[in-house]
Order: C-alpha cells, then sequence, then structure tokens
C-alpha cells in the first residue's frame, strides 16, 4: 500500500539537506543576475523575476538553517523547518535554471549537487544504524554493527560515485538514447545526478539491515521520536504541501524560464473536467481493491519464503496520528497533490516512467520494508501509466482518493492493508 506521509517522520526531518544550502550567497546571486538583465534575452521577458529569487533562496536556506538548530521554536520555525526536506533540492534546482543565464555558477552548482549527495548518502548511512542507535558512542561495538557499519559506508560511496558519473557528457548521451534528456542541458544534467540519488540512496538502509530502519527509531525509548498529535500532523503536512508546490514550480523552472502558464504546461496540471474528476475518484476507489488482492498477495509470497515483512504493529504506530478526519483528508491531499506534482509532474516528463516510479518507491524505503516497497512501487507504475493517459490533475485525485479510502479504513477499524 501507500500511505505516503511525509510527515511520519517530521521530527527527523532536520537530517535531511545537509549543509549544502550554506555555500549560497543569494545576494551575490541577485546582483550578478540582475545586473545582466540587458544582456541576455530571457531576463527580459515576464518570466524572470530577480526579486522572488532572491526571496526563495532566502526561504531555502532560512529552512535548512531552522531544521539543523534542532527546535523550530515557534509557528514560523515550523513552518520553515517542514520546508527543509524540500529545500536542498529546489535550491539546487533554482541555481542550475540560473547557471543557464550565468554560466559561471555551472561549478558552484555541480558542487552544491555533490554535497547533496554526499548528505544523502550520510543520512542513508546513519540510518543504516538505526538497531544500535544508542551504542554508536561506544567503545565496544558490536560485531553485526561493524559490519553493517562498514557496509552500508561502502555501498554509501558507491552509490554516490555511480551518482556524479551523471556529469559525464558521454554517460549522458548514453544515456539520452532511454529518456527523454538533453546530454548538453546543464539543468538536466543536475536533474539527473540529483534524481539517481534519490533513487539509489533511500534504497541503502534497508538493503543492510532487511527492514524499514523508521521502525527501530520508533521502537527505541531513548530515540526522541514522537509521534504527532492529529493537529499537529495536519498542519505540519499543509505547511509541507505547501513547499512541495513551490519547490515543484521551481524545479520546472518558475521564476527564471518558465511563466506560470508555461509551468502548469510542463507539469501537466489542468482545471479537470467533471468527467475527468469522476473518472479519478472511480480509479482511486478500483485501486482499494485491486491493491488490497495484491498486497495480501506480496505478502503470502514473503511468508512463503520466510523474507521479512512490514511490521503491523509498527505501521500502526507510524500512522496513528493521521487516523482522525481532519488529519486525513490533510495527509490524503498531500499525498495527492504533493507526491503527484513531485513525481508525476516534475520527474516523469523529463526522466521516463521507470527512473522517476523508482524514485517514487525508494523514498518509502525508510518507513517500508521490502514488501512494502515493492507495492508502492507497483502503485507508481499504476499513477504512471494513468499520467501518460491522462494528465497530472487526474493522478493527484486518483491518488488522494486511494489514500482517504484507506485512512477511512482503518479508521473504521477493518485493518491494515
Amino acid at each position: 500500500m501507500i500511505l505516503e506521509i511525509s510527515a511520519a517522520c517530521a521530527n527527523s526531518r532536520g537530517c535531511e539537506g545537509g549543509p549544502d544550502a550554506c555555500l549560497v550567497f543569494p545576494a551575490a546571486i541577485y546582483v550578478l543576475t540582475a545586473n545582466r538583465i540587458h544582456q541576455v534575452g530571457i531576463m527580459k521577458t515576464p518570466s524572470f523575476h530577480p526579486l522572488l529569487i532572491l526571496l526563495a533562496l532566502l526561504a531555502g536556506i532560512v529552512a535548512i538553517l531552522v531544521a539543523f538548530s534542532g527546535d523550530p521554536g515557534s509557528e514560523i520555525g515550523l513552518f520553515f523547518s517542514t520546508g527543509a526536506e524540500v529545500a536542498p533540492i529546489f535550491l539546487i534546482a533554482l541555481l542550475a535554471h540560473l547557471a543557464y543565464i550565468r554560466p559561471r555558477l555551472r561549478p558552484f552548482v555541480a558542487l552544491l549537487t555533490v554535497v547533496l549527495l554526499l548528505a544523502l548518502g550520510a543520512l542513508s548511512w546513519v540510518l543504516s544504524l538505526a538497531p544500535w542507535i544508542t551504542v554508536v558512542e561506544t567503545d565496544d561495538l558490536p560485531l553485526e554493527m561493524a559490519m553493517t557499519l562498514f557496509v552500508s559506508l561502502v555501498l554509501c560511496m558507491g552509490a554516490v560515485f555511480t551518482c556524479t558519473l551523471g556529469f559525464s557528457s558521454r554517460i549522458r548521451r548514453y544515456i539520452s538514447s532511454y529518456l527523454p534528456i538533453d546530454p548538453e542541458n546543464f539543468v538536466h544534467t543536475v536533474g539527473l545526478v540529483t534524481v539517481a540519488g534519490l533513487a539509489l540512496m533511500p534504497l541503502i538502509p534497508l538493503l543492510v539491515l532487511g527492514h524499514a530502519p523508521l521502525a527501530d527509531l520508533m521502537a527505541d525509548p531513548d530515540f526522541a521520536l514522537a509521534a504527532l498529535t492529529p493537529a499537529e500532523a495536519a498542519k505540519t503536512d499543509f505547511y509541507g504541501l505547501l513547499w512541495m508546490v513551490v519547490g515543484s514550480f521551481i524545479a520546472v523552472g518558475f521564476l527564471v524560464r518558465r511563466t506560470l502558464s508555461d509551468v502548469l504546461e510542463r507539469l501537466g496540471v489542468v482545471v479537470p473536467t467533471p468527467k475527468q474528476v469522476f473518472f479519478a475518484l472511480g480509479t482511486g476507489l478500483l485501486l482499494v481493491l485491486i491493491f488490497t488482492l495484491i498486497d495480501h498477495a506480496i505478502l503470502s509470497v514473503w511468508n512463503y519464503f520466510g523474507w521479512t515483512v512490514t511490521d503491523q504493529h509498527y505501521m500502526q504506530a507510524l500512522f496513528s496520528s493521521y487516523l482522525t478526519p481532519v488529519a486525513a483528508v490533510m495527509a490524503a491531499i498531500v499525498a495527492g497533490v504533493g507526491e503527484e506534482l513531485a513525481i508525476r509532474g516534475v520527474l516523469q516528463p523529463r526522466f521516463g516512467i521507470p527512473l522517476s516510479v523508482m524514485v517514487f518507491a525508494s523514498l518509502h524505503a525508510y518507513q517500508y520494508a521490502w514488501d512494502g516497497v515493492l507495492s508502492v512501487f507497483l502503485a507508481g507504475l499504476v499513477f504512471a501509466l494513468l499520467r501518460e493517459r491522462t494528465n497530472t490533475s487526474v493522478c493527484a485525485i486518483t491518488h488522494a482518493t486511494y489514500d482517504l479510502v484507506l485512512f477511512g479504513l482503518l479508521m473504521a477499524g477493518i485493518g491494515w492493508v
């Protein structure tokens, strides 16, 4: 199933993003780009907004800094810390689009992209140690932990190296035979490297542990990962949705290279017709039935071979904050609008179905075992095919309906599907 609720691990969001944003000097970028308005044609168009670009850069940096502070401390702090989950990515995307105008920025943006990869690798490496998180500072490390430490480090460094191969023009030309990218386009280059990192890094803890690392953290009484109240969950999800929408718009060139209408067209966002709305609602309901059967089939196979399955008690604790009508509706909207906008809107048209679906599944690997990741992958494949035949708006309604029905079933006590 795909109860993809980013706020389920809201208290760990400060780990994401890394220190890369601290390297950004937005005022200098603003001056450099503004001084070239008379030199570069694109800056004469309505798509370029220097002041808004500066504000976006500042907002992203503040989000990361507030998240690293550990305690948001206020409502504004909570808003910015929630944005730390997507801020590093949209900052790099924004700078990559600016590098289209100012080529001298390209080495700097490439460096930030590598820093982001290292941060993702560090996060996955730390999460690989989740079962021993309370003993990492002791002198006498368990042998199993030491082995996991070494294996996960090798895998993380290997993943970072693999992702950086996307900077090679020869490799990009080869990949362009299979993906709709322009091997000479710097924005596509940065996107390819970043997307590869998002597809590979989150799988490493699951690969070395065999189960969701978040399950260990939630089961550890010494680790501060308290459950959110339903009101907190709904509020955090709402803030996260705002950041996700703005980040998706910026990722495809808003403020720099595309107008709002161009962005909506690129993302596949339209005002759905009544027929499309009813189709999406019906498809969402149908998918609940289909994936109930698929999940039971996957579970049967996993049990037959004795493989680790996603623990149901852990799942109840993970999603307990969302079992109220308001929190469930907000979570479903976030999953439907936010995730579909980012995955099916931003990634799929540029990087194709397989890679975008892999990212979609991989981002759930921190909270599911392999059975859950497989189910998410299959669901992502369905949404991807739906996007090919319709648009992102239909996918968002379908996805939100699917999740909302699942939450409704859970609140009714019918069971964890």
